[in-house]
């Protein structure tokens, strides 16, 4: 892949295990990508969200996601396949459809974890990258 910047923005989704975001790739170089994403917010009760709260301060989720391992998906990076994505750099986003600017590098998802990975439900999957943030090994296992 070569470095690209266009004025058609490929979509790209990323999923932390907790928290699903959606947006739009601004650059592509390589291995490392920028992109800016919002919290994908499906629906919301009368008394707030459920689950987690979401720190509020922009630092605090700054510190959320920096070094956070992703899953990750586009259709402009290999063919739509799954991707380990892991941030560098968070930025507040200048434009207000989105909440942050991410940076950071992708690895694929290699083939013989995906059948594995298509049989967890969401708390393996949490297991799963919460395994992969110390470092890029390849060792997981996984819980079917």
């Amino acid at each position: 892949m070569s470095k690209r910047e266009s004025a058609r923005k490929d979509p790209i989704w990323l999923w932390t295990g907790q928290i699903e975001y959606e947006g739009e790739i601004l650059t592509l170089d390589g291995q490392q990508l920028t992109a800016r994403v919002r919290q994908v917010r499906r629906w919301t009760l009368a008394t707030g969200a459920p689950g987690r709260s979401v720190p509020l301060h922009f630092l605090e989720r700054q510190r959320e996601l920096s070094r956070r391992l992703c899953f990750g998906q586009s259709p402009a990076i290999l063919l739509g396949g799954l991707l380990e994505f892991r941030v560098e750099t968070v930025l507040s986003s200048r434009d207000r459809q989105f909440d942050y600017v991410l940076a950071g590098g992708f690895t694929p998802v290699a083939d013989e974890h995906l059948e594995a990975l298509s049989r967890l439900d969401s708390e393996e999957a949490l297991r799963y990258l919460e395994s992969r943030r110390g470092g890029a090994d390849g060792g997981a296992s996984f819980g079917t």
